[in-house]
This record gives C-alpha cells, sequence and structure tokens, in this order.
C-alpha cells in the first residue's frame, strides 16, 4: 500500500520528486527505490518521474480507486524537472508550516493566471530610479476603458448583476483589449471556517473559488535580485492587473471582502533560499514603499525564506502566525 500511495504523488501537478520531498509529503522514501526497480520511476540526478509503465499503473489505480487524478508527464526536460520538484518541495514543506484547523488549504503549482489588459514593461510601468516607480497602466486607455464599463466595485457592486465571464471575454475581444497571462509558482486558496462558508452559494464567475478566499501569489525569486527589477515589477503589476480583473469584471463585491463581510487578503509572495536572500530583496524593494501596491490596495507584498521554513517543527496554527514568525512584510496595506 506504501508503494502505491507514493506512485500517487506524481500527478500532473507535481510530476518530480526526490526523496527529501517525498519525506515532507509524510510517504515512505525507500518506495521511490523500489518503485524504481519495478520499472515504474526512473531518476536523474536524484530526481524521479514517471515511466511508461509507472503511468499505466498510476491510471490503472485510480481507477480502482475512483481517483480522478491524471499521472504526470514521463518526458520532461532538465529544465522542467527542476521547476516543478521546487514547487512540489515548496508546497509540502510550507504546509508542514501551518495547520488551518477548521479551514481549508487549496494549493495549484504552476497556476496560470489570465489579465488584461496585456501590456508592455514600457506600458506597466517607468522606472525613474531604483527606489522609484511609477505604474503608468493606471492610465492607460485599455484600463480606463475597463473602469468606465465596469465602474462599480466594493460592496455596491453586489447590488448589481455582473456579466458573465463569457459575455465579459466578449467585450474584451470587442473592444481589442488584449489579454495576456502568467505563472504563479504556487496559488494558494486559505479557507478559514469552511464549513461556515459552505453554505453560501458559489459565484457564477469564479471558478478558481477566489471568493471567500485569503489570496497568496508564491513567485520563487533568486540572486542576483538587483538584475532581475524588472521582473520583480512586472509580476506585481500582473498582480495588480489581475485584481483589477477581478474587482470590476468577474466577482466585484467579493474580492476584498468574503460573504460575511470579512476582510480576504491578497498576499504576493517572493519566496528565497535563505535569509540572506531575505534581505538582499527587502534592500531592493522595501525603499519603494506603498507605491509598490498603491493602485492594487489592499495588498500585502512578503518575502519568506525556505531556510527557515525548514526549521519549523511546530506546526503553527494558522498561516498567519506562520508569517508573524519567519516572513518578513516588504510592504503591507496601511
Amino acid at each position: 500500500m506504501s508503494d502505491e500511495m507514493v506512485l500517487l504523488l506524481f500527478d500532473t501537478f507535481h510530476p518530480c520528486w526526490d526523496e527529501e520531498t517525498v519525506f515532507w509529503a509524510g510517504e515512505d522514501v525507500e518506495g521511490l527505490r523500489r518503485l524504481r526497480e519495478l520499472g515504474m520511476l526512473k531518476e536523474k540526478n536524484g530526481i524521479y518521474s514517471l515511466t511508461s509503465h509507472g503511468r499505466e499503473t498510476f491510471q490503472e489505480l485510480c481507477r480502482q480507486w475512483f481517483c480522478e487524478n491524471k499521472p504526470g508527464s514521463a518526458s520532461l526536460g532538465d529544465k522542467e524537472q527542476e521547476i516543478f520538484l521546487w514547487r512540489t518541495r515548496f508546497q509540502y514543506i510550507l504546509d508542514g508550516g501551518f495547520a488551518a484547523r477548521w479551514g481549508a488549504k487549496d494549493y495549484y503549482p504552476g497556476k496560470v493566471l489570465e489579465y488584461a489588459p496585456a501590456l508592455s514593461q514600457q506600458e506597466m510601468y517607468a522606472l525613474h530610479n531604483p527606489s522609484s516607480v511609477e505604474w503608468t497602466y493606471c492610465s492607460h486607455p485599455y484600463v480606463e476603458k475597463i473602469k468606465s464599463h465596469f465602474p462599480v466595485t466594493g460592496l455596491k457592486a453586489r447590488e448589481v448583476t455582473p456579466l458573465s465571464r463569457d459575455a465579459a471575454r466578449s467585450w474584451l475581444d470587442e473592444n481589442n483589449i488584449p489579454v495576456g497571462s502568467f505563472e504563479v509558482d504556487l496559488l494558494l486558496l486559505g479557507r478559514y471556517d469552511f464549513a461556515y462558508y459552505m453554505n453560501f452559494s458559489k459565484h457564477p464567475n469564479d471558478p478558481l473559488g477566489l471568493v471567500n478566499s485569503d489570496k497568496f501569489f508564491f513567485f520563487r525569486a533568486q540572486p542576483p535580485f538587483s538584475k532581475q527589477l524588472p521582473f520583480f515589477l512586472e509580476s506585481i503589476g500582473k498582480i495588480h492587473l489581475f485584481l483589477l480583473n477581478q474587482r470590476h469584471m468577474y466577482i466585484p463585491g467579493y474580492v476584498d471582502l468574503d460573504s460575511a463581510d470579512q476582510d480576504s487578503l491578497n498576499w504576493l509572495v517572493w519566496v528565497v533560499e535563505t535569509e540572506e536572500d531575505v534581505f538582499a530583496l527587502l534592500r531592493l524593494l522595501v525603499p519603494m514603499g506603498q507605491i509598490l501596491i498603491e493602485p492594487a490596495k489592499p495588498m500585502d507584498i512578503w518575502v519568506l525564506s525556505i531556510e527557515e521554513l525548514r526549521k519549523v517543527k511546530e506546526k503553527h496554527e494558522t498561516i498567519y502566525d506562520l508569517f508573524s514568525s519567519i516572513g518578513h512584510p516588504i510592504v503591507r496595506n496601511l
């Protein structure tokens, strides 16, 4: 049974594992070697993935156990394997850091999110000096058109029936507003008091389940950070536009407040390897201050190190307790 559970770890979203990551998942590390000997797994540089035989066995187990999971790919390149492994390892180390009793933790590794308008770097922001950024997207004609056509936000928007997602997408097409996408290394939707919110009907424009959840967008950050400032600013800007779309077009009135009028958080979190990396990134981004989030408030930006996550011996009660203990705010909503 334990080897079957190890095999079923290798689903579409988690196709690559190593011994440490299997340990964090609470499964038998030795199962990796046994499955490799049976021809179900292959290993390269310590990273395991499914073989064709492994995929077939995975599918058979899912049929037997009425499981809807799909097997991971058997033909990933080295770079893809490293990315998938990092995301899976981070997910399980993070999950081991907090309990979220009476809540739910929904993880989406490598989640692709759409936003509009898709803008070039020059259209999105202007960097006047290393500590001063201007969000030029705010005055872009496409953004102004979206705000003008979908003007009602906040609690008042709950009194108005929004366009369906298909109708809203058609409106974007008719107005020649380009749609872009970006990939989040790990999207976490945290739902506190999950049983209580089950009594509320699902919003028809919310396939992701953003309503009644705290939204954590985790992005991997690697040094040297100063050379990646455009990447940081573009990622932040895309989150701004994603939230703008949700607030104005898709789920207005339910992005920043839940169905019980309690705050719903929007946190962008940079994930680095070491505390030394944390302070290097803080030195780069903290001087920019509130302007990093001003057009998209309420929103926070944090940085978290895997080094400190590994040191957590006992689970914190909530993710907020975890961040209070080992997280570092870059800028917080005031």
